[in-house]
Protein backbone atom coordinates (compact mmCIF):
# COMPACT_ATOMS: atom_id res chain seq x y z
CA UNK A 1 0.00 0.00 0.00
CA UNK A 2 1.37 3.59 -0.90
CA UNK A 3 0.93 6.07 1.67
CA UNK A 4 0.28 9.76 0.25
CA UNK A 5 2.43 12.49 0.39
CA UNK A 6 2.37 14.39 2.86
CA UNK A 7 1.16 17.65 1.65
CA UNK A 8 -1.64 14.77 0.19
CA UNK A 9 -2.02 13.84 3.87
CA UNK A 10 -1.85 17.39 5.75
CA UNK A 11 -4.57 18.21 2.96
CA UNK A 12 -6.83 15.71 3.61
CA UNK A 13 -6.82 16.64 7.07
CA UNK A 14 -7.31 20.43 6.71
CA UNK A 15 -10.18 18.98 4.10
CA UNK A 16 -12.44 16.03 5.56
CA UNK A 17 -13.94 19.04 8.40
CA UNK A 18 -16.38 21.49 8.51
CA UNK A 19 -18.13 21.83 11.58
CA UNK A 20 -16.81 22.98 15.40
CA UNK A 21 -15.19 20.20 18.32
CA UNK A 22 -16.24 20.59 22.42
CA UNK A 23 -12.34 18.67 21.67
CA UNK A 24 -9.87 18.70 24.79
CA UNK A 25 -7.22 16.86 26.03
CA UNK A 26 -5.17 15.35 23.61
CA UNK A 27 -5.29 12.11 22.38
CA UNK A 28 -0.96 11.57 22.23
CA UNK A 29 1.39 8.58 23.25
CA UNK A 30 5.23 8.28 23.24
CA UNK A 31 5.75 7.62 19.26
CA UNK A 32 9.16 5.26 19.53
CA UNK A 33 9.36 3.88 16.18
CA UNK A 34 10.43 0.42 17.46
CA UNK A 35 7.84 0.38 20.17
CA UNK A 36 4.68 2.56 17.57
CA UNK A 37 2.73 -0.58 16.87
CA UNK A 38 2.40 -1.32 20.55
CA UNK A 39 -1.26 -0.30 22.01
CA UNK A 40 -1.42 2.46 24.49
CA UNK A 41 -4.31 3.69 26.46
CA UNK A 42 -4.84 7.71 25.21
CA UNK A 43 -6.89 10.50 26.50
CA UNK A 44 -10.13 10.33 24.44
CA UNK A 45 -11.91 13.94 24.52
CA UNK A 46 -15.32 13.64 26.08
CA UNK A 47 -17.84 15.14 24.03
CA UNK A 48 -21.21 14.45 24.97
CA UNK A 49 -22.52 14.94 21.25
CA UNK A 50 -25.00 12.65 20.14
CA UNK A 51 -24.09 10.94 16.84
CA UNK A 52 -20.97 10.57 14.62
CA UNK A 53 -18.04 12.67 14.85
CA UNK A 54 -14.66 12.24 13.13
CA UNK A 55 -11.30 12.89 14.19
CA UNK A 56 -7.99 13.66 12.36
CA UNK A 57 -4.54 13.36 13.89
CA UNK A 58 -1.35 13.98 12.41
CA UNK A 59 2.07 13.81 14.08
CA UNK A 60 5.20 14.03 12.74
CA UNK A 61 8.50 12.59 15.39
CA UNK A 62 12.15 13.19 14.80
CA UNK A 63 14.15 10.90 16.76
CA UNK A 64 18.03 10.94 17.12
CA UNK A 65 19.16 8.26 20.40
CA UNK A 66 22.71 6.24 20.85
CA UNK A 67 22.62 4.33 23.78
CA UNK A 68 24.85 1.75 25.31
CA UNK A 69 25.08 -0.10 28.59
CA UNK A 70 25.74 -3.53 29.97
CA UNK A 71 25.20 -6.16 26.73
CA UNK A 72 22.60 -3.64 24.62
CA UNK A 73 22.74 -1.14 22.09
CA UNK A 74 20.47 0.93 20.55
CA UNK A 75 20.76 3.59 17.59
CA UNK A 76 17.60 5.47 16.34
CA UNK A 77 18.24 7.90 13.82
CA UNK A 78 14.97 8.32 12.05
CA UNK A 79 11.37 10.83 11.57
CA UNK A 80 7.94 9.28 11.49
CA UNK A 81 4.80 10.59 9.73
CA UNK A 82 1.81 9.12 11.21
CA UNK A 83 -1.64 10.12 10.15
CA UNK A 84 -4.69 9.00 11.85
CA UNK A 85 -8.71 8.50 11.31
CA UNK A 86 -10.92 8.24 13.84
CA UNK A 87 -14.43 7.69 13.33
CA UNK A 88 -16.61 7.81 16.59
CA UNK A 89 -20.76 6.81 17.41
CA UNK A 90 -21.92 7.91 20.69
CA UNK A 91 -25.19 6.94 21.84
CA UNK A 92 -26.37 8.19 25.49
CA UNK A 93 -23.26 6.82 27.56
CA UNK A 94 -21.78 4.32 25.18
CA UNK A 95 -19.25 5.19 22.63
CA UNK A 96 -17.58 2.93 19.49
CA UNK A 97 -14.52 4.59 18.39
CA UNK A 98 -12.18 3.43 15.55
CA UNK A 99 -8.85 4.78 14.77
CA UNK A 100 -7.56 3.74 11.44
CA UNK A 101 -3.49 5.44 11.37
CA UNK A 102 -1.13 5.41 8.25
CA UNK A 103 2.19 5.50 9.16
CA UNK A 104 5.61 6.51 7.04
CA UNK A 105 9.32 6.73 7.68
CA UNK A 106 11.60 8.99 6.06
CA UNK A 107 15.19 10.50 6.58
CA UNK A 108 15.25 13.47 9.28
CA UNK A 109 14.22 16.30 7.21
CA UNK A 110 13.74 18.23 10.49
CA UNK A 111 17.28 17.98 11.99
CA UNK A 112 18.69 21.14 11.53
CA UNK A 113 15.77 22.73 12.95
CA UNK A 114 15.78 20.53 16.03
CA UNK A 115 19.69 21.30 16.90
CA UNK A 116 18.63 25.07 16.83
CA UNK A 117 15.77 24.21 18.91
CA UNK A 118 17.51 22.94 21.84
CA UNK A 119 20.52 24.92 21.64
CA UNK A 120 18.02 27.48 21.90
CA UNK A 121 16.31 26.23 24.67
CA UNK A 122 19.89 25.08 26.14
CA UNK A 123 18.76 21.22 25.86
CA UNK A 124 21.29 18.29 25.24
CA UNK A 125 22.05 17.29 21.69
CA UNK A 126 22.49 13.37 22.22
CA UNK A 127 24.90 13.15 19.62
CA UNK A 128 23.21 14.83 16.59
CA UNK A 129 25.63 17.10 15.16
CA UNK A 130 28.39 14.24 14.64
CA UNK A 131 25.43 12.06 13.17
CA UNK A 132 25.16 11.08 9.51
CA UNK A 133 23.03 13.33 7.88
CA UNK A 134 19.53 12.56 5.96
CA UNK A 135 19.40 8.45 6.81
CA UNK A 136 17.72 5.95 8.22
CA UNK A 137 19.80 4.20 10.67
CA UNK A 138 17.75 2.27 13.35
CA UNK A 139 19.32 -0.74 15.62
CA UNK A 140 18.80 -2.85 18.60
CA UNK A 141 21.04 -5.35 19.34
CA UNK A 142 20.99 -7.59 23.09
CA UNK A 143 23.87 -9.86 23.98
CA UNK A 144 25.35 -10.12 20.52
CA UNK A 145 22.11 -10.62 18.77
CA UNK A 146 20.49 -7.73 16.37
CA UNK A 147 16.87 -8.08 17.79
CA UNK A 148 15.62 -5.21 15.32
CA UNK A 149 17.24 -3.18 12.85
CA UNK A 150 15.49 -1.04 9.57
CA UNK A 151 18.00 1.37 7.05
CA UNK A 152 15.29 1.77 4.11
CA UNK A 153 11.92 4.09 4.10
CA UNK A 154 8.97 2.42 4.74
CA UNK A 155 5.01 3.26 4.54
CA UNK A 156 1.46 1.38 4.96
CA UNK A 157 -1.61 0.92 6.79
CA UNK A 158 -0.56 0.98 10.57
CA UNK A 159 -2.60 -1.78 13.26
CA UNK A 160 -6.01 -0.62 13.38
CA UNK A 161 -7.49 -0.28 16.86
CA UNK A 162 -11.28 -0.31 18.18
CA UNK A 163 -11.80 1.26 21.66
CA UNK A 164 -15.78 0.82 23.56
CA UNK A 165 -16.27 3.23 26.52
CA UNK A 166 -18.91 3.94 28.92
CA UNK A 167 -18.97 7.73 30.34
CA UNK A 168 -21.65 8.67 32.50
CA UNK A 169 -22.27 12.56 32.96
CA UNK A 170 -20.15 13.89 35.20
CA UNK A 171 -18.25 10.39 36.49
CA UNK A 172 -15.34 8.26 35.57
CA UNK A 173 -15.48 6.83 32.32
CA UNK A 174 -14.49 2.99 31.80
CA UNK A 175 -12.74 1.74 28.20
CA UNK A 176 -11.50 -1.03 26.66
CA UNK A 177 -9.53 -1.03 23.48
CA UNK A 178 -8.33 -3.67 20.90
CA UNK A 179 -5.60 -3.19 18.26
CA UNK A 180 -5.25 -5.69 15.20
CA UNK A 181 -2.61 -6.37 13.18
CA UNK A 182 -3.64 -5.26 10.33
CA UNK A 183 0.39 -3.59 10.22
CA UNK A 184 2.85 -5.91 9.18
CA UNK A 185 6.73 -6.38 10.43
CA UNK A 186 8.33 -6.04 6.96
CA UNK A 187 7.31 -2.50 6.50
CA UNK A 188 7.58 -1.51 9.99
CA UNK A 189 4.27 -0.72 10.67
CA UNK A 190 2.78 -3.44 12.88
CA UNK A 191 3.89 -6.41 15.50
CA UNK A 192 1.63 -8.87 13.78
CA UNK A 193 -0.14 -8.85 17.18
CA UNK A 194 -3.59 -8.38 18.95
CA UNK A 195 -2.97 -5.74 21.68
CA UNK A 196 -5.19 -4.42 24.30
CA UNK A 197 -5.59 -2.45 27.02
CA UNK A 198 -7.61 -0.88 29.81
CA UNK A 199 -8.57 2.63 31.08
CA UNK A 200 -10.30 4.72 33.49
CA UNK A 201 -10.46 8.57 32.73
CA UNK A 202 -11.73 11.79 34.31
CA UNK A 203 -12.65 15.37 33.69
CA UNK A 204 -12.83 18.03 36.77
CA UNK A 205 -14.26 21.57 35.90
CA UNK A 206 -13.07 24.32 38.15
CA UNK A 207 -14.21 27.14 36.69
CA UNK A 208 -16.00 28.44 33.23
CA UNK A 209 -12.37 28.81 31.41
CA UNK A 210 -10.50 25.87 33.88
CA UNK A 211 -10.84 22.08 33.24
CA UNK A 212 -8.72 19.10 35.02
CA UNK A 213 -8.10 15.62 33.17
CA UNK A 214 -6.19 12.48 33.42
CA UNK A 215 -6.42 8.82 33.10
CA UNK A 216 -4.95 6.19 34.63
CA UNK A 217 -5.11 2.42 32.12
CA UNK A 218 -2.59 -0.41 31.50
CA UNK A 219 -1.36 -1.72 27.37
CA UNK A 220 -1.06 -5.26 27.40
CA UNK A 221 1.59 -6.07 24.91
CA UNK A 222 0.58 -9.23 22.06
CA UNK A 223 2.24 -12.64 22.70
CA UNK A 224 3.60 -12.77 18.94
CA UNK A 225 5.96 -10.78 17.00
CA UNK A 226 9.73 -10.15 16.50
CA UNK A 227 9.93 -8.89 20.06
CA UNK A 228 7.47 -10.25 22.36
CA UNK A 229 10.00 -12.50 24.22
CA UNK A 230 11.54 -8.74 25.12
CA UNK A 231 8.21 -6.76 26.21
CA UNK A 232 6.63 -6.35 29.72
CA UNK A 233 3.54 -8.03 30.35
CA UNK A 234 1.90 -4.70 30.85
CA UNK A 235 2.63 -1.06 30.58
CA UNK A 236 0.85 1.46 33.16
CA UNK A 237 0.47 4.80 31.53
CA UNK A 238 -0.68 8.14 33.00
CA UNK A 239 -1.75 11.06 31.62
CA UNK A 240 -2.82 14.28 33.46
CA UNK A 241 -3.35 17.74 31.82
CA UNK A 242 -5.14 20.97 32.32
CA UNK A 243 -7.23 23.27 29.75
CA UNK A 244 -7.76 26.85 30.11
CA UNK A 245 -9.47 29.08 28.20
CA UNK A 246 -7.86 33.00 27.79
CA UNK A 247 -10.09 33.65 24.82
CA UNK A 248 -13.32 33.09 23.57
CA UNK A 249 -11.63 31.38 21.05
CA UNK A 250 -8.02 30.14 22.61
CA UNK A 251 -7.41 27.00 24.62
CA UNK A 252 -3.96 26.38 25.99
CA UNK A 253 -2.76 22.64 26.92
CA UNK A 254 -0.41 21.56 29.53
CA UNK A 255 -0.34 17.61 29.41
CA UNK A 256 2.29 14.98 30.88
CA UNK A 257 2.51 11.86 30.18
CA UNK A 258 3.70 8.98 31.65
CA UNK A 259 4.20 5.22 31.13
CA UNK A 260 6.27 2.12 32.62
CA UNK A 261 8.90 0.30 31.12
CA UNK A 262 8.50 -1.64 27.95
CA UNK A 263 11.37 -4.25 28.52
CA UNK A 264 11.59 -6.07 31.81
CA UNK A 265 15.00 -6.43 32.20
CA UNK A 266 16.38 -3.67 29.66
CA UNK A 267 18.89 -1.06 30.70
CA UNK A 268 18.40 1.17 28.13
CA UNK A 269 16.09 4.68 28.51
CA UNK A 270 14.57 4.23 25.69
CA UNK A 271 12.98 0.74 26.89
CA UNK A 272 12.48 2.04 30.26
CA UNK A 273 9.89 4.60 32.30
CA UNK A 274 9.46 7.69 30.09
CA UNK A 275 8.06 11.08 30.99
CA UNK A 276 6.65 13.68 28.10
CA UNK A 277 5.34 16.94 28.34
CA UNK A 278 3.05 18.43 25.70
CA UNK A 279 2.01 21.65 25.07
CA UNK A 280 -0.79 22.87 22.77
CA UNK A 281 -3.03 25.58 21.94
CA UNK A 282 -6.76 24.89 20.69
CA UNK A 283 -8.13 27.28 17.95
CA UNK A 284 -12.39 27.74 18.01
CA UNK A 285 -13.77 27.99 14.20
CA UNK A 286 -10.26 27.94 13.01
CA UNK A 287 -11.78 27.57 9.78
CA UNK A 288 -15.45 27.93 9.98
CA UNK A 289 -16.76 26.14 12.67
CA UNK A 290 -13.93 24.06 12.83
CA UNK A 291 -11.69 23.02 15.77
CA UNK A 292 -7.81 22.99 15.57
CA UNK A 293 -5.76 21.75 17.91
CA UNK A 294 -1.59 21.98 17.17
CA UNK A 295 0.94 20.89 19.50
CA UNK A 296 4.23 19.67 20.35
CA UNK A 297 5.89 16.95 22.98
CA UNK A 298 9.47 17.08 24.36
CA UNK A 299 10.97 13.93 26.42
CA UNK A 300 11.21 15.67 29.93
CA UNK A 301 13.19 12.54 30.91
CA UNK A 302 15.83 13.13 28.29
CA UNK A 303 16.11 9.38 26.27
CA UNK A 304 13.21 7.86 27.35
CA UNK A 305 11.13 9.07 24.35
CA UNK A 306 11.58 10.68 21.21
CA UNK A 307 13.21 13.78 20.98
CA UNK A 308 10.32 16.24 19.40
CA UNK A 309 6.66 15.43 17.94
CA UNK A 310 4.74 17.91 16.18
CA UNK A 311 1.07 17.49 16.02
CA UNK A 312 -2.22 18.79 14.56
CA UNK A 313 -5.87 17.43 15.43
CA UNK A 314 -9.10 18.31 13.56
CA UNK A 315 -12.73 16.85 14.47
CA UNK A 316 -16.34 17.21 13.36
CA UNK A 317 -18.78 16.32 15.08
CA UNK A 318 -22.45 15.97 13.53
Amino acid sequence: MKLPSRGTCLALVLGLVSLESMAHGLATRELNPILQPVFLPVYLDLNRAEGWQFEHRLFVTNTYQEQSRGGESLVIDIENYRYEFSPRYRRGDWLLRLNLPLVASREGQLDTLIEDWHDFFGLPQGGRPAAERDQIDIEYRRDGVVEFVQGDASDGLADVSLTLGYHPPGETGYFLGIELPSGAEEDFSGNESIDWGIWLQREVILDENTQLYGLLGIGFPGDDGALADLLAERVWVVQLGVDYRFHERLVATLQFDLHSAWFDDSDLKAFRDSLQMQLGLGIDRAFGKQRLDLFFSEDIQVGSAPDISFGARLSRPF
